[in-house]
């Protein structure tokens, strides 16, 4: 009965977590910005290993060529990663509106980014070509509005939407019309106080800190919450941590997209940009753990590495039952979906299943990290969905591949 208890808590407490509006918010955010994501990776893989003056076109083009080839890739860049931070904040703030019911989210929505840039310095420093340094107004660096500024647009989403939706309620400043005015009208005029005193409201606090702390919103954010999330989940240990805390909920039946990932994704996003930065300039990518690190080496047939699992069922069960079933799902498994496996085999609840699921994938992670550590294979600097195949995931990279096998194997 205590058992019971105890799983009927943590159920309640999960499912509670995975209806929370802001965290709902967050995952249905990021999930529609994963196809920039992965545009903006195959073309930093194209400008920088295709056609670059070094890469693998070089002798078939000529320099000038490669060069203005080149500038495609990069607007595609400055259209996707570099404004990842801007998508968000709309994302997010018109996910919170639309599910607390607000009947125009798109209103919220446009307000959080008029208080995104409301936060920005209003002096960009910038470093000239002779190493001096120049005070620059008028201008947003791409630092503030890629992957570098997705936590002050997750904050700022939060905050100021919360904030719309509490000031508009008071019916006193509300502008009303009549019935005859078209209905956008109506809720531009019935927000348009809402709104002013939102975005001031985000100016004035941002003044203050600039007036009394000497810095910005953006820096703090970036000191106090951003660098130190960054190096938790790109840290073995820490990452490790929760990865195992996600195979533990959904091996309880609880989906730990809505709980965990909202936690785990934000900084490995983060890390992914600082990674995919330092390989366009040449530089040595600095992390090893970054978001497709967990679908490469850790999640080969979704949550838990079930594809392993399914092979070793497949050639090694002597119950034809278990052999069926296996070749029954592992369609589905080989593009890392693996809710039949966990709900039919079952792992859910069962605790010799249990086990090699929560544990397997952590001495995967710790395999991988190593191989990358001792350079044995390279840092991952593009972004790929957690969909795609393990093989194809791997990039043909032989190392890769063999390192995964690796993994695999230990089932």
């Amino acid at each position: 009965m205590a058992h019971s208890s105890i799983l009927e808590r943590i159920t309640d407490v999960s499912q509670k977590l995975a209806s929370e509006v802001h965290l709902r918010s967050l995952r249905d955010s990021f999930i529609i910005s994963v196809p920039f994501l992965v545009l903006a990776g195959l073309f930093i893989m194209l400008n920088y290993v295709f056609l670059d003056p070094k890469g693998i076109l070089s002798g078939l083009l000529s320099t000038d060529t490669l060069v203005q080839l080149r500038n495609i890739g990069e607007r595609v860049l400055n259209g996707t990663m570099n404004i990842l931070s801007l998508m968000l904040v709309i994302l997010i703030a018109y996910h919170i509106a639309s599910k607390k019911k607000h009947p125009t989210p798109v209103i919220p929505a446009m307000v959080a980014l008029a208080v995104f840039y409301a936060l920005m310095p209003i002096e960009t420093v910038q470093t000239l070509a002779d190493g001096q340094q120049a005070r620059l107004t008028g201008m947003v660096s791409y630092g503030s509005t890629n992957a570098g500024g997705v936590f002050l647009a997750i904050l700022t989403a939060v905050l100021s939407t919360n904030l719309f939706l509490w000031i508009s309620k008071n019916k006193k400043l509300q502008i009303r019309l009549g019935d005859d005015v078209p209905s956008m009208v109506v809720q531009s005029f019935q927000s348009m106080f809402s709104i002013m005193l939102t975005v001031a409201i985000f100016a004035l606090v941002a003044f203050s800190v600039n007036l009394f702390l000497h810095t910005e919103i953006p820096t703090l954010i970036q000191h106090l919450i951003q660098a130190p999330l960054v190096h938790l989940t790109t840290n073995l240990s820490g990452f490790l941590v929760l990865t195992t805390l996600t195979n533990l909920l959904f091996s309880l039946g609880i989906h730990p997209g809505g709980i965990i990932n909202p936690i785990l994704e934000p900084p490995l996003l983060v890390a992914m940009q600082e990674n995919m930065s330092a390989f366009a300039s040449g530089q040595i990518p600095p992390h090893i753990i970054v978001l497709p690190f967990r679908d490469l080496y850790g999640h080969m047939g979704g949550t838990g590495s079930t594809l392993a699992l399914l092979l070793a069922v497949f050639v090694r069960s002597h119950m034809s039952s278990h052999r069926n079933f296996s070749r029954t799902v592992i369609a589905p498994g080989i593009f890392n979906i693996n809710e039949p496996v966990i709900f039919g085999f079952p792992v859910l609840y069962n605790p010799l299943m249990m086990i090699p699921f929560i544990l397997y994938p952590q001495i995967n992670f710790t395999i991988a990290y190593f191989a990358t550590a001792w350079g044995w294979v390279s840092k991952i600097v593009a972004y790929v969905p957690w969909s795609v195949p393990p093989l194809i995931l791997a990039g043909s990279d032989p190392a890769v591949i063999f390192v995964m096998s690796f993994c695999r194997s230990c089932y």
